[in-house]
């Protein structure tokens, strides 16, 4: 495809089309331009928006209810009528067509916050290929939603489980290799929702409200770091601090392409441009959809100036290059349908037992022991719900059913239902907490079921030698209340995935250890959680916590969780022997020993913190810098070097608009999550940016708060016959003032600089 050629032919109505679809999933498809398929996919095919887009006359003679009937439940056949199955046949004759010798049903893959709790980069690697090659199967070129890089901030979230991580560190270590992945096998990622697509509430232009400092070290980092691997970025549907995300010059130009030197292509949400296409244009949108949008605008931009030409052949050819590389996306023909279904298995196994997350097991009741009775409550009959609602929701026959899992394993088939008798006589009760979550609308709390808790309550009343276990089968976190000390078992599943059920079984009867840990912070109650204060009632909303999101704000307000940030536990016990940190070529590299003290081989996550001693501004007391997650033998010890870039250490300062590293010492700290920390050392950092040095650039107020640099200060000041009280009165009055305001002539004020020059800052 000559692009060059294309694009000079093309006049300027047949451009502004190009930028606004051929379809609701499509693009290209004009001339010589073929047809790009882009769908929906960070956990597999969505069907629906399948054949949305791609349906020729299947449909004919079917009501709209039938349609979406047959392609809810495609792999339900008996609740199908035999009117219904007669369009599944039709619909089973067009995937033949798309699908070529893959005939297995599509996989359905763990979301973003089951991934995050993984803490390996290289699970959710692993993944993300296996996405890759679903959507090869598919003929689709480019992947929507890989990832989905928004910071989990509220629980509330109706996408709370969409996200990786409250913590801005894991998120941008974890989400870029699901674009590494999806890029790797030949398809396009895109990240999104570009940017603090935080909640679903009036989510088509809410004007969020966001402290710079927080956009800056909270909500961007992810989204930078994707810029380097993935080919797409789709602008969110919020606006920020006024500025609709879809007309953001700041984020869409300024940021993503003259900052970080992105170059793919920016698409809008689905309907997310509600403004005039031709400013978003402008701003850095290329894309439009879903199409066919209406190109009116745009053409109206270029007559009018508002857009030029240059701008408009910019994203058509960012387009077209898109096209030109992926469109006819296809799996290799070598690749047979058990290797597509056996890969695509793995893949979401391995992140299964890798991500679920024991949170209790009172008494060691967990693993099992062998012919222990297990009984199974609630109307799910021990069937996991593996994915969210919307966007995320895949159909499939691929699932495992966690009862049937257990019985394939010699000594667990001893399985009943809703047995009471039973668990009263010993046996284990497994209670099911399934909660749906969607796109579109946010939860509004964080309680149980009635169902669970009717359940709960009559287990506890009349438990016998009867053991409970609950499992979370939730978007995120839930309150417990009374019932978390009646509790002798408790996971957290999330949305696991088609393989969760084996995963499951494997984790409850020993044949696999528990590895995973919280990517997010559970609260006691949704009232202690840092944004419910924040939570909004109109298209507005502020951000009132700051840059104490998540585990940050709990910490600052001493609040305690009922599970911190970064819990998990194992079937094995580790120490921290030794731990060191020093500062190396610009690197902080710290060497933790850790030891297996169990009888059981096992996987420990080292997760490490920073905390700035006698910080000149706020601070979280710990942020996450690094982690790394290995495998100990029992009784076996070594060491672990973790690394990061010194520069992790600044903090945004918004005044300067910049990042700013302040020198002094910093505790290194070590722990299993951010409130259990098992060692420390401490580095100093002797260089810190020129605007933070000790100087004539300080505020007086901070010059006061160190006796032998005010001294300095008045010796000068007097020796100079300038009026010492000026210092006096701003520090009482004005103490953010600098003292080269105070006194013009300050850079003559050779004693107080040098004291400033041997100012050392603990």
């Amino acid at each position: 495809m000559n692009i060059d050629l294309i694009l000079a032919r093309m006049p300027v109505e047949d451009k502004a089309r190009l930028l606004c679809g051929r379809s609701p999933f499509s693009v290209g498809g004009m001339n010589e331009i073929p047809v790009l398929y882009m769908q929906d996919g960070g956990t597999g095919i969505n069907y629906e928006q399948l054949f949305q887009d791609r349906r020729g006359d299947e449909a004919d003679g079917f009501t709209p209810e039938e349609c979406f009937h047959v392609i809810r439940r495609f792999y339900h056949t008996e609740e199908l009528s035999d009117h219904e199955l007669v369009l599944r046949e039709k619909i089973t004759a067009r995937l033949a067509e798309i699908k070529g010798n893959i005939t297995s049903a599509p996989g359905c893959y763990p979301p973003g916050i089951l991934l995050g709790s993984t803490w390996n980069k290289d699970t959710v690697y692993e993944v993300s290929k296996a996405l890759g090659t679903e959507a090869l199967a598919y003929g689709i070129g480019v992947l929507l939603g890989t990832p989905n890089c928004n910071l989990l901030r509220d629980p509330r979230n109706g996408r709370f489980f969409e996200g990786y991580s409250e913590d801005p560190t894991l998120t941008k270590v974890l989400a870029p290799e699901m674009c590494r992945g999806v890029e790797d096998m030949g398809v396009a990622s895109n990240a999104k929702h570009f940017a603090c697509n935080n909640l679903e509430i009036n989510r088509v232009g809410i004007d969020e409200k966001i402290s710079e400092r927080a956009i800056e070290e909270l909500y961007l980092p992810a989204f930078e770091e994707c810029a380097k691997v993935t080919s797409t970025f789709m602008s969110a549907y919020v606006a920020i601090n006024g500025v609709r995300c879809t007309e953001n010059k700041w984020l869409l130009t300024d940021t993503l392409r003259g900052k970080w030197g992105f170059d793919g292509l920016v698409v809008t949400d689905w309907g997310a441009c509600i403004g005039k296409a031709g400013d978003s244009l402008a701003a850095g949108n290329d894309l439009f959809m879903p199409g066919p949008w209406d190109h009116e605008d745009i053409v109206e931009a270029v007559r009018d100036g508002r857009v030029s030409e240059e701008r408009l052949d910019e994203a058509c050819r960012r387009l077209l290059t898109l096209i030109e590389k992926h469109s006819g996306a296809k799996l290799p023909e070598d690749i047979t349908d058990a290797e597509y279904v056996a890969m695509g298995n793995k893949a979401a196994y391995d992140a299964a037992v890798e991500g679920i997350v024991m949170l209790i097991n009172k008494d060691g009741s967990f693993p099992l022991k062998k012919e222990t009775p297990l009984v199974f409550f609630g109307s799910s009959r021990g069937a996991f719900r593996d994915y969210g609602a919307g966007s995320a929701q895949v159909f499939t026959d691929r699932t495992t059913i966690l009862p049937e899992e257990l019985s394939k394993i010699p000594g667990f088939d001893d399985i009943d239902f809703d047995d009471y008798e039973a668990f009263k006589d010993g046996a284990m009760a497994v209670v099911i907490e399934s909660q749906d979550s969607s796109e579109g609308a946010d939860r509004k709390d964080l309680k149980l079921s009635r169902e669970t808790s009717a359940i709960l309550d009559k287990l506890i009343s009349d438990r016998g030698t009867g053991k409970i276990c609950l499992i979370l089968n939730t978007p995120g976190p839930v309150e417990l209340g009374g019932y978390r000390n009646c509790l002798d078992g408790l996971f957290a599943v999330f949305y696991p995935g088609m393989e969760g059920g084996r995963a499951m079984a494997d984790i409850l009867t020993g044949k696999a250890s528990p590895s995973g840990h919280l990517p997010v912070t559970f609260p006691e109650r949704l009232e202690d959680i840092p944004s419910f204060l924040s939570y909004p009632d109109s298209f507005s909303c502020v951000y009132g916590e700051g840059i104490y999101a998540g585990y940050r704000g709990y910490r600052k307000s001493r609040i305690k969780p009922m599970f911190p940030f970064g819990y998990g536990l194992t079937y094995t016990d580790f120490e921290i022997e030794d731990m060191s940190a020093e500062v190396k070529d610009g690197k902080v590299v710290t060497t933790v020993t850790v030891r297996n003290t169990g009888t059981r081989s096992g996987k420990v996550t080292l997760q490490i913190y920073s905390h700035k001693v006698f910080a000149d501004v706020p601070r979280p007391e710990n942020e996450l810098r690094t982690f790394g997650k290995y495998g100990l033998e029992a009784g076996e010890t070594k060491s672990f070097e973790l690394v990061f870039d010194a520069g992790e250490l600044k903090y945004f300062d918004a005044d300067r608009k910049a990042f700013l590293l302040e020198e002094g010492a910093y505790e290194i700290r070590c722990g299993f999550d951010s409130e259990d920390i098992r060692a420390s050392a401490k580095i100093r950092i002797d260089e810190g940016s020129d605007e933070l040095k000790c100087g004539i650039t300080w505020p007086c107020g901070k010059i006061a708060e160190h006796p032998e640099l005010e001294e300095a200060l008045k010796a000068d000041v007097e020796a100079h016959g300038d009026d010492y009280g000026l210092y006096i009165s701003d520090c009482t009055y004005m103490p953010f003032k600098p003292v080269c305001d105070i006194y013009p002539g300050s850079s003559g004020y050779e004693g107080f600089l040098a004291a400033c020059r041997n100012f050392r800052h603990e």
